[in-house]
Parts: structure tokens; sequence; C-alpha cells
């Protein structure tokens, strides 16, 4: 299948994101599959926060999907503490370009997170703070450049739940290597879950060691199967 090159990551020689199915992939392994709105609305009873993390921040498409999903489940002060990791950050041109793929659907929410991108320092490595307000609520987003087992070991809070992302293992193996994925295990909350696209062996074991009971769970598109882990 052609893959336009725009789309691909030189680093890795492979493409950010399916431009057919992309913000609903992200809805249904990452936000469906991980029971989003029914702990969101926890979360807002109990006037917590909602912990995420994720390992892949690429073009910010998960980011552009969840306020695009936030915004239809009509729950409002909504709080989400969002931390993600990127080795390689983009011009933020390129991430409107890339983006621009869905602005018929999700216009406002690309400028919303382009502009706020556009205000961080992406060649000094470490935290970098991005606070969206919508109608929703507030979304804290905290962009790590860096390393993947760097942003895990700084974080100050473990995760609710983590969206494990970031190319395949095949392409990307090191977003995949057990030692991140033991420390990610180490950073979240009892009864906390994970889900991945990928169902591939070594991540599974490396899943199971690190504390998660797996089962497959729904895909989307092409991929009819994917993996959900729940810590205990």
């Amino acid at each position: 299948m052609f893959i336009p090159s725009y789309l691909v990551n030189e680093h890795f020689d492979d493409r950010y994101f399916d431009v057919v199915s992309a913000l609903d992939e992200a809805q249904q392994i990452y936000f469906r599959n991980n029971n989003l709105i029914d702990r969101i609305a926890a979360g807002i009873e109990a006037k917590t926060p909602l912990i995420i993390g994720e390992t892949g921040f690429g073009a910010g498409r998960v980011v552009i999907s969840l306020m695009e999903f936030l915004q239809e489940s009509g729950l409002k002060n909504i709080s989400i503490e969002y931390n993600t990791v990127e080795l390689y950050p983009m011009d933020p041109d390129r991430m409107f370009h890339l983006l621009s793929e869905f602005k018929d659907r999700a216009g406002d929410e690309i400028d919303t997170l382009v502009n706020a991108y556009r205000l961080i320092d992406t060649t000094r490595s470490g935290w970098h703070s991005m606070k969206i307000q919508r109608s929703f609520g507030t979304l804290d987003i905290n962009l790590w450049i860096g390393e993947a087992l760097e942003m895990v070991n700084a974080l100050e809070n473990s995760c609710d739940v983590w969206f494990l992302d970031g190319h395949s293992p095949k392409k990307n193996p090191s977003i995949w290597r057990p030692e991140l994925l033991m420390e990610i295990g180490k950073k979240t909350k009892v009864y906390g879950t994970c889900s991945t696209f990928t169902v591939a062996g070594a991540v599974k074991r490396a899943l199971i060691d690190a504390g998660f009971t797996l089962k497959k769970l729904p895909g989307c598109g092409g991929k009819n199967e994917v993996l959900h882990g729940t810590t205990c």
C-alpha cells in the first residue's frame, strides 16, 4: 500500500498513523477499551484527575482524538493529567500538516493543540507543559522530550491508564523493551489498565512480567483484536 512520504517517521521508517481510521482507532483501542467515560465520571465525582501515560506523542493524533471524544461525551468539569513522551519532536508546521488530514472532522481541536505546541521549546529536553481548556474541562499535557524510560522514571504520580503506542515492535523495538514495560507496570495504579494495538508475543510476555493481566479486546479497521491489561 502506498504511504505518502509526509506521513512517515523517518527515524523508524513507519507511518505516524492511518489517515483513514486513526481517530476512530484511538477511540476504540485506548478510550472505549479502557472504559474511559465511566472512569472520568468517577473522577469528576471524587474531584480527582484521571492520570494518563502515553508512550509516543508523535503528531498528537491521540490527543486530538481524546479532545473530540471528551467533547462528544457530554461530561463537564473533566480534569485529565496527560503524560506523554517524544524522542524526536516534530516542527509545529509539520504537525499541523499531518493533522490536517482530519481538519474537516476535528479542525478546532487541531488548532487548539498546535497553538499550544508552538509555545514550547522542543529543542530542550525534559518536561514541557501545555494546558488546554475546553468546554468539557481541563487537559493538562506534560510532554517529555527525550527517551521513554526517562519519562516513566520522572513521573511523580502513577497512572490510571497507559496508551502504549510509538510504532510497531518491528519498527521501534526500544519502545517495547521489557525494562521499559516493567517500569510502566511499577508506575500504574492498582486496578490500572493499559491498551496497545500490538499482540506480539514478546510484548505480551513483557506486560505479564510487568504485572498486567491481559486479554484481547476488539480493535478497529483492519485490526480485529488488540491487547488490554489490568493490574491488581
